[in-house]
């Protein structure tokens, strides 16, 4: 009841826009956003580094090393589990 009250009490002030483009103003005066930031252009490839990673796990031989373990690990578990 008492939350249903503050919900009445609050909402009135919201509605006016008034308000709104008041608060809109002020954040917008205050922001400190640098434009020339917001413009500089920026790479696109957003995969290259997930690209290099996987090239790198799979020249090295953690690839083979990781498909071994997971086998090996399959069959202890056949071998150990009771059922």
């Amino acid at each position: 009841m008492l939350l249903v009250q503050l919900v009445q009490d609050l909402t009135p002030g919201l509605v006016d826009l008034g308000s709104w483009s008041e608060v809109s103003r002020v954040w917008l005066s205050h922001s400190s956003l640098d434009w020339a930031v917001l413009a500089q252009q920026f790479d696109t490839d957003v995969f290259r580094g997930t690209r290099a990673i996987i090239g790198d796990f799979i020249q090295s031989g953690k690839l083979w090393t990781l498909l071994i373990g997971i086998g090996i690990g399959y069959m202890l578990r056949a071998l150990t589990s009771y059922g």
